[in-house]
């Protein structure tokens, strides 16, 4: 929030007497407008649609959904929940599903085509021939996190997921050390736990493949290989259809990369599951 707000402020004295009225109220009001429509923001401040699409354009985005989306992003770093939920759309019924799953599509969509070829080759390459892979992810994060974990040790060895349980994680890292990953699922609002563990790994010479969100200026130096998702929701908390998808790719690639691998470890795992893991329906 405070690169947009410093943005109005460099730019202040170049607005026309419309634009400056639209930033002014923009400045006092971001919480409440994040998730207007171009006509009720416009009906909100007595301006014209034009006028704001000229006032975002002069700021460097493309329109006013664009601007839009950034203070959202922005936004998400610093409100809490109550604060989302309240400045929540609401989506008539007979769409919802809809509008749900194509806002999934669009995050997937978007996320794919940000992507770097080269980051993505080395993120391979790193978790391939890394000793130990460790993966983190805290609160929502979590659950990606261990769905990675669960796939990723099937195909490879020392696959460690970090679960904090009991404050247990200065252990469960203690051993890390130059030459090891860890992968990381980082987004908005950003655990405070996750970049203490974070910055001690990087310290000791692991190589972070950070997961975030596509502002990720904040969290950037966490990273040593940035892997932007578009997270965006129709409700209070991100949607992580988009990193899901990604981790899905990456779990692909390394299986294709190390096939023989892969099948040697998948053949030890059967073999323990065959011990009536499963009903024999």
């Amino acid at each position: 929030m405070s690169n947009f707000l410093q943005d109005l402020s460099t730019h202040y004295n170049m607005f026309t007497r419309s634009q400056k009225i639209i930033a002014d109220y923009l400045s006092e009001n971001l919480n409440d407008i994040a998730f207007c429509t171009l006509e009720e923001l416009a009906e909100k401040i007595d301006v014209s649609t034009t006028t704001i699409i000229r006032f975002s354009r002069a700021l460097g985005y493309t329109g006013y959904s664009e601007m839009q989306k950034d203070i959202q992003s922005n936004i998400q770093t610093k409100v809490g929940l109550p604060e989302r939920l309240s400045s929540q759309k609401f989506y008539p019924d007979n769409t919802l599903l809809s509008d749900s799953f194509q806002n999934d599509i669009h995050n997937i969509q978007h996320t794919m085509a940000t992507q770097n070829n080269e980051d993505l080759q080395a993120v391979i390459h790193l978790i391939s021939n890394a000793p130990n892979v460790y993966i983190l992810g805290m609160r929502s994060s979590f659950s990606i996190s261990y769905y990675l974990a669960s796939r990723l040790s099937e195909i490879r060895e020392n696959v460690r997921l970090i679960q904090s349980v009991g404050m247990l994680y200065p252990e469960e890292i203690v051993s890390a050390k130059e030459g090891d990953v860890c992968i990381a699922y980082l987004f908005p609002r950003y655990s405070k736990l996750s970049t203490t563990i974070l910055s001690w790994l990087k310290n000791e010479g692991v190589k972070i493949i950070l997961f975030t969100s596509q502002n990720y200026s904040a969290v950037q130096g966490y990273g040593d290989i940035i892997l932007p998702c578009s997270i965006a929701s129709l409700t209070y908390k991100n949607s992580y259809a988009a990193p899901l998808s990604l981790s899905n790719y990456l779990i692909t690639a390394i299986t294709q990369k190390n096939f023989d691998e892969s099948q040697r470890l998948l053949k030890k795992t059967e073999s323990i599951l065959n011990q009536g893991f499963y009903l024999g329906l």
